[in-house]
């Protein structure tokens, strides 16, 4: 929680998506920032349909900061000033994280995508997905591909690119963890 609140605490009312894996660690993560004094609220498949509909609303009528979600939120979301995304947990592929992490910086202006994570991240995912009956090979490679991301050394934008079959020219990015040393 440390790291989150770093990060959200270089964006003072700036509006940011926090992921994270459980719901659990969504309410958590949501009544901290409160506790904090940020405008936080929760987003996840757990809540009555109400509150899933007053909190996404109040973040799309900007009432609130921040909001704090697993991956069920996002979709149809069209706020353009998003300053930050922090994936508080490992996102399940990579295409997931593509898709979340480019909800920051809509307007053309500066924003900041954080991955937190640690290798407790991915046996959750299997464990989750095992329980859901949704743990395929198919799956296994998605999440293997994810934990190499997190855990490489050169540059992301360079990685992603190439995880999606492009190439990219430059030798880096200039914006990344690796590039900025």
């Amino acid at each position: 929680f440390r790291q989150v609140e770093s990060v959200v605490a270089r964006h003072p009312n700036e509006s940011g998506i926090i992921y994270c894996i459980s719901r659990k660690e969504v309410d958590e993560t949501a009544a901290a920032l409160r506790e904090q004094k940020v405008k936080a609220v929760a987003y996840h498949a757990g809540l009555s349909d109400d509150e899933r509909h007053r909190n996404q609303d109040a973040f799309l009528e900007e009432e609130c900061d921040v909001v704090v979600a697993t991956v069920a939120f996002g979709m149809g979301i069209d706020r353009s000033d998003v300053r930050f995304v922090i994936h508080a947990g490992a996102p399940q592929s990579l295409e997931h994280y593509q898709q979340e992490s480019g909800r920051a910086g809509r307007d053309g202006l500066e924003a900041e995508c954080v991955l937190i994570y640690s290798s407790a991240d991915f046996l959750k995912w299997r464990v989750m997905l095992e329980r859901n009956g949704e743990w395929t090979d198919a799956r296994r490679v998605l999440l293997r591909d994810m934990e190499r991301y997190a855990s490489s050394v050169g540059c992301r934008h360079r990685l992603l690119v190439g995880y999606f079959g492009q190439k990219y020219e430059r030798d880096d990015c200039g914006a990344c963890d690796a590039c900025l040393e």
